[in-house]
């Protein structure tokens, strides 16, 4: 998929170094703010290798700088999108939507009927960037060891 001159493709083997680093880069601004931290932090080639044993990830390239990620992982009943990311100085040019759109255009090609995701409770302007995509409140969450919920499952129609 193009969009403007960005294109989105599956992601390679040799592209997983990079996509660590413009995880941690696009998670960078939460550092110290996020109550448990974010696991963008631990990321390592190692620990996206292993995770990508069982997701696929998309990558947005733009004159072979990789700018964009999402991974998504196929579930029962849906394809859990997770570790959006987008470098900062992309930002607000339509590569999260693009990426959004492609695992809801792949998902509904696989026969699946929706998207799901999770968000922090804190980072209101996520979900309402999630809510601008078409997704709406599920439930609530809490990270293990905590009593409170820390985050917001939402999912998406993509029927």
């Amino acid at each position: 998929m193009q969009t403007d001159n960005f294109a989105i493709r599956n992601y390679k083997e040799e592209d997983i170094p990079l996509i660590v680093d413009l995880i941690k880069q696009a998670f960078a601004e939460y550092s110290g703010k996020l109550d448990p931290p974010s696991s963008a932090e631990r990321k390592s080639v190692q620990v996206v290798k292993d995770e990508l044993r069982e997701a696929n990830a998309l990558v947005t390239e733009t004159e072979g700088t990789l700018v964009g990620c999402v991974f998504y992982h196929p579930r029962e009943d849906s394809i859990y999108v997770d570790r959006l990311s987008v470098l900062p100085e992309y930002r607000k040019r339509g590569i999260a939507t693009g990426l959004i759109a492609e695992v809801e255009h792949r998902a509904r090609a696989d026969g699946y009927t929706r998207l799901a995701l999770s968000v922090r409770l804190a980072l209101e302007k996520q979900q309402a960037f999630y809510q601008r995509q078409g997704f709406e409140f599920h439930t609530y969450g809490t990270h293990e060891g905590y009593e409170n919920p820390t985050y917001m499952n939402m999912v998406k129609s993509v029927r």
